[in-house]
């Protein structure tokens, strides 16, 4: 019990750091002469952090299992892009993306996921969503195997709409406390603009992404994840999760 009341204060300690201030110095927004090759670069780095990202292996929850999550992410950033679209013109050489995902195991070897993420001192927020069937259930000499379909929306940005979906396969397998994964999918990115001062056409494509990571199950009910993500940016995320 004093091991879970821990668990459980720290996931929170580190939720509430992971908020944002809300200064507004990253506010994004399209300025005047916002040319459109440039806005489509916008459209794939923005929706690279957009798109749905479970940070989990492939096994499945099984039907008690219940997963919260809370993720740092890193999206690398093109600052000639980014500068003349944030409030104080000067972008980070990476976006940082808190993220909490919530996870839970159903029957037939189907998991559902859900995410909210508020980008620190910028008018971005993104929600997203999972479902995940098992392929393969992992075993002592088998590896899990498992399809997933998710999508995933920005708000906040007045000047700019993306929605992304997607589709992974991922594999993992077990050992001792240590899970190595891997996955690699397809994502589908719908780009728009909704300014009075450009006339920009709206910007629709797909990528790969492939990502590799491992969880460690360091305490009974507790876990941290680490993964690297390669698409056509890339991204570094750190989850540490309760899972019972």
């Amino acid at each position: 019990m004093i091991n879970r009341m821990s668990a459980f204060a720290l996931l929170a300690v580190l939720l509430v750091a992971s908020l944002p201030s809300r200064a507004g110095g990253s506010d994004i927004a399209l300025p005047a002469g916002f040319g459109q090759a440039t806005f489509n670069t916008l459209v794939e780095e923005l929706g690279t952090a957009v798109a749905y990202n479970s940070v989990a292996p492939a096994e499945s929850m099984g039907i008690t299992g219940f997963d919260i999550g809370v993720v740092i992410g890193s999206v690398d950033l093109d600052a000639t892009v980014w500068d003349p679209v944030v409030s104080d013109n000067s972008a980070p050489s990476s976006l940082i993306v808190p993220k909490l995902i919530v996870r839970k195991g159903l029957p037939f070897g189907v998991d559902l996921g859900v995410s909210y993420v508020s980008i620190p001192d910028s008018n971005v927020t993104i929600m997203g969503g999972e479902i995940r069937k098992s392929l393969l259930e992992g075993s002592t000499v088998m590896p899990a195997i498992s399809l997933s379909l998710h999508t995933s929306s920005l708000s906040g940005v007045d000047d700019l709409d993306i929605s992304t979906y997607g589709i992974d396969v991922g594999i993992s397998k077990g050992f001792a406390m240590f899970t190595p994964y891997a996955s690699v999918g397809l994502i589908w990115l719908d780009g728009s603009e909704n300014t009075t001062l450009l006339t920009l056409q709206d910007y629709d494509d797909s990528m790969t992404r492939s990502s590799v990571g491992v969880k460690i199950g360091f305490m009974p009910i507790m876990s941290l994840t680490l993964q690297a993500d390669m698409a056509e940016t890339n991204s570094y995320n750190m989850k540490l999760s309760l899972d019972f």
